[in-house]
């Protein structure tokens, strides 16, 4: 059984943080991925262009559970070729 550990926060000072940096340094600490601060304030910068591209995604209502174009399929589909 293989456990996950949660590491911390990265050390940000928590006086006037933007809340995208705040956001983003938790995402990169759950996910177990070190940064410096420098990358986290390029990273917090694109955060928010980020969040309204991806809600633009799902803001077409006729589109939400149509599939897409390009779809792999993993399950086998045996054809009875002698018809």
């Amino acid at each position: 059984m293989t456990e996950t550990a949660v590491l911390p926060a990265p050390a940000v000072p928590t006086t006037a943080v933007p809340p995208a940096a705040a956001e983003v340094g938790l995402l990169l600490s759950r996910s177990g991925l070190p940064a410096t601060a420098e990358e986290l304030a390029v990273l917090a910068a694109g955060h928010e262009f980020q969040q309204a591209a991806l809600a633009g995604l799902y803001s077409v209502p006729e589109a939400r559970y149509v599939d897409p174009a390009l779809r792999f399929r993993a399950d086998a589909r045996l054809t009875d070729w002698s018809e």
